[in-house]
């Protein structure tokens, strides 16, 4: 068993003992977490809160980059073989859509919470760390990816940030240069 293999069971064992009460709290920010919850609520949310009145195209294109880093993570998924949680280690509660693949490295929901929250907390990162966190744990806790699994999501949507970041800076420099 390699060492990674071990560690990442130890520690949904641990996290399992430590709190075995979170079942519920833990289906729900899992469930949040589903593309097909997290896409559309933050577009209905943008448009709810009339954070761009009239100009639907951001937020549009922000559900694109969130449904491509989805997509990613299916791919990635294809090709990195790192086998999940055992059904043993799983505690599934609430419905949504599963795509199946043959493994479970990155951590889709992972990746799409640490997009939406670097970019929509930009300004506040300890919120932003919190959530990440919250949604990181509930992963493990209800054996729906080891650790490895959501650290490898959160590198992943921390890379697409940074681009993100270049890009978005690179765009601000040739408009004012015109």
């Amino acid at each position: 068993m390699p060492m990674v293999h071990r560690w990442d069971e130890r520690v949904t064992i641990w996290l399992q003992h430590a709190a075995p009460t979170f079942d519920w709290p833990g289906a729900i920010v899992v469930f949040l977490g589903n593309a097909e919850v997290l896409i559309p609520a933050v577009v209905a949310g943008d448009v709810l809160l009339g954070r761009n009145p009239g100009r639907v195209m951001p937020i549009l294109v922000f559900a694109a980059v969130l449904s491509a880093a989805s997509l990613l993570a299916v791919i990635l998924k294809h090709l990195i073989p790192h086998p999940g949680p055992p059904e043993a280690f799983q505690r599934h509660h609430l419905p949504g859509l599963h795509v199946p693949t043959p493994y479970s490295f990155p951590s889709g929901h992972t990746l799409r919470t640490t997009v939406l929250c670097g970019t929509a907390l930009r300004n506040r990162p300890w919120l932003a760390g919190a959530l990440i966190l919250c949604m990181m744990v509930a992963l493990v806790y209800m054996g729906d990816h080891w650790l490895s699994d959501v650290l490898g999501g959160l590198c992943l949507g921390w890379v697409l940030l940074e681009a993100g970041g270049v890009i978005r800076k690179s765009r601000s420099r040739s408009c004012r240069r015109g």
